[in-house]
């Protein structure tokens, strides 16, 4: 079955075959993030997609859609760049019969009216495609994107350049292809992967309540559409059996509660095999440039700056206003295209002479602007400036304690707020992989008085806390709010640890200068009763402005709606969090200059 798609509003198309350029002076060229015209000429106004299965070296079956360039109906029978993602499901049929075919939901099958061939490809144990998922980005799975890339660089309509891109879990695939040396790789654009997955997963070594995806019944697995070849379904439905043997990953990440943990049923050590930082050295030494990223509302956004600040390869750096793997006002399937447009054909159009980093500075009221950045942190970088915790009370919030915070260090005997862990905690909506909500009425909390001035933060705040703890073991989350002048609060970001893995060690890749936790299992150190102990974490990067008027708040609790896997004991652990000259806690701002 070959599916034919117009593709609508081509500029002056010629009849049935490649569009002519606008007028005599050609179509305005315009080249910069998120916007891209002029450069690249519409040849075409025709897609076909074909399905089949392509091999991998140990002869397991991959599904595979093309989506290739067309006239009247029929592939255009000459090369060009492929681009391809490492998909879960790249077409199938909802409950109600209607069909998701990727290329078109992506948006990516546009880049075929360019002169590109677009593919997805299902990994093994997903999709259409034989095989299981042993683990989350195994080896195997590396290895097949090398296979599958060259396999498209050899084909008779590829001109031998090959991209790959994705976002989640395709962005990390897409960050795995770039590990194994496939040497047709020429340009990766990922989006919300992770750099290392225990940092992203188990951030300050507590389960995140995601990631343990997918886990289709066979009867979902079975409206995966079928290649082209399989009228009859037989094929999917044996890919299908196979499938049922994937890992569990609920189960593989409950066996692994250490960075350095090895789970018997994968037969590795999960979160140092699957994790891109691993491979650093094969992808510097690959060259691959890359295109990384998020958004400040996603828990994977520090993880995209990790990776551009330690690896090498020639890099460029995009964090927006949104959700995971969102996009809203940005047009993302363009910048994809100026990438892969530089990268795989050459074209001068200025991208890798603009500054590295693009991000966005939002603001309570809900203005922002964009902003360009050589690196990040941006230089001139911003003021650490450091917020104590205090006593006395702030008459805004009927949270446990309603302290204070602010620039001067607590001085006389001073004190400390003792908080009894509240496990109730919940939020009226789900929480997936973003901010949770508002919990200060369950736990500590100390506010500024009204700002004076309008603040911007930019970079990567830190909460350094002198707690003390009835119990050996037990989470610690601290959350960054923004508090406006009628109550309304608005959490900017947050950090969370582990107790027993409150040891900082030194990291093996660059994390922009904030407090790092091996998360080994000898690492692991219970929590001294009674005794104050140094307690330091950061919390996620952002770019912020909260406006003259509204007032800064930091809230500590015992547990948070995302949390997976909780441990809760009665009668549950007293914390105390010190205030004392000698033991005072504090949160150090990145305060642009």
């Amino acid at each position: 079955m070959t599916t034919v798609l117009a593709a609508l509003l081509i500029t002056a198309p010629t009849a049935g075959g490649p569009a002519a350029a606008g007028g005599s002076g050609g179509p305005e060229r315009v080249s910069r993030p998120g916007e891209y015209a002029g450069y690249s000429p519409v040849l075409y106004d025709e897609w076909v997609r074909t399905s089949q299965y392509l091999p991998t070296r140990d002869g397991t079956r991959l599904a595979v859609d093309l989506y290739r360039p067309a006239v009247d109906g029929k592939a255009v029978e000459r090369p060009f760049p492929v681009v391809w993602e490492h998909q879960l499901s790249r077409a199938s049929r909802a409950e109600d019969g209607a069909v998701d075919l990727r290329g078109v939901t992506s948006g990516m099958a546009e880049l075929t009216k360019y002169g590109y061939t677009v593919a997805f490809v299902d990994r093994r144990g997903n999709g259409a495609s034989f095989g299981t998922m042993t683990g989350y980005h195994s080896r195997t799975e590396a290895s097949d994107a090398y296979d599958v890339t060259e396999w498209l660089a050899a084909q008779s309509w590829s001109d031998g350049q090959v991209g790959v891109f994705g976002c989640s879990n395709t962005g990390d695939a897409a960050m795995q292809a770039a590990t194994v040396g496939a040497p047709h790789l020429k340009a990766v654009f990922a989006g919300n992967y992770s750099f290392h997955k225990y940092d992203a997963f188990q951030r300050g070594g507590i389960r995140a309540n995601w990631g343990v995806g997918p886990n289709r019944t066979r009867e979902e697995d079975l409206r995966n559409l079928p290649v082209d070849a399989d009228a009859d379904g037989a094929l999917l439905r044996q890919a299908v059996e196979q499938h049922q043997a994937n890992t569990s990953l609920r189960d593989m990440w409950r066996e692994a509660p250490y960075r350095d943990s090895e789970v018997a049923s994968v037969g590795t050590q999960p979160w140092l095999e699957y994790s891109v930082a691993t491979y650093k050295e094969a992808i510097e030494s690959s060259g691959v440039p890359l295109y990384s990223y998020d958004g400040w509302d996603d828990d994977f956004r520090k993880e995209s700056l990790v990776g551009a600040a330690t690896l090498t390869n020639p890099h460029k750096v995009l964090v927006g206003p949104w959700l995971h793997c969102e996009n809203q006002g940005f047009d993302i399937v363009a910048e994809r295209h100026r990438f892969f447009d530089h990268w795989l054909k050459g074209v001068d159009n200025g991208i890798m002479q603009e500054p590295e980093v693009h991000y966005y500075t939002g603001s309570s009221d809900g203005t922002g602007q964009w902003r360009d950045a050589r690196q990040w942190p941006p230089k001139p970088s911003a003021r650490p400036t450091r917020y104590y915790l205090g006593g006395g009370t702030s008459g805004t919030v009927d949270s446990v304690n309603d302290g204070t915070l602010g620039r001067s260090r607590p001085h006389g005997k001073g004190g400390g707020d003792t908080y009894p862990v509240d496990y109730s905690v919940s939020c009226p909506d789900p929480i997936d992989q973003e901010q949770t909500c508002p919990q200060d009425e369950k736990g500590l909390t100390w506010t500024t008085a009204p700002l004076k001035d309008d603040v911007e933060l930019t970079g990567h705040p830190e909460v350094s806390l002198r707690l003390s703890s009835t119990a050996p073991d037990g989470n610690v989350f601290a959350y960054l709010s923004d508090v406006a002048p009628d109550g309304t609060v608005r959490i900017l970001t947050d950090g969370r640890l582990r107790l027993a893995l409150r040891g900082t060690q030194r990291a093996p890749y660059d994390v922009l200068g904030t407090p790092w936790h091996r998360g080994n299992a000898e690492d692991a150190e219970a929590m001294p009763e009674g005794r104050a102990e140094r307690v330091d974490f950061d919390m996620l990067p952002l770019s912020s402005v909260v406006p003259a008027g509204h007032r800064l708040r930091v809230t500590v609790t015992g547990a948070d709606v995302r949390e997976s896997d909780r441990t809760e004991v009665s009668p549950a652990p007293v914390y105390t969090v010190h205030r004392e000259p000698a033991r005072a806690s504090s949160v150090v701002l990145p305060v642009a200059r």
